[in-house]
């Protein structure tokens, strides 16, 4: 029985790693997107996200939820 729930809870972890680097990703396309940030802003924010990942992660989405969805809908081509 403890085999189980190790496969179970090393999927489940494997999982949320997935779903973090899904978001790291979008929020480092997001961020060399935003031509209003400068250059200095943007690597602040890189070494916070490496530096300090989840916390920063969360902070990003905070501050900047005003023009994600609009950035990304503007980069992607019109058919």
């Amino acid at each position: 029985m403890d085999s189980f729930w190790t496969i179970f809870w090393l999927g489940v972890i494997s999982l949320a790693f997935l779903a973090y680097l899904l978001l790291l990703f979008e929020i480092s396309t997001d961020l060399f997107r935003d031509h209003r940030t400068s250059g200095w802003m943007k690597a602040v924010w890189v070494c916070f996200l490496l530096l300090v990942p989840f916390v920063s992660a969360l902070a990003y989405v905070i501050v900047k939820n005003d023009g994600i969805a609009e950035r990304s809908r503007t980069a992607q081509p019109r058919e």
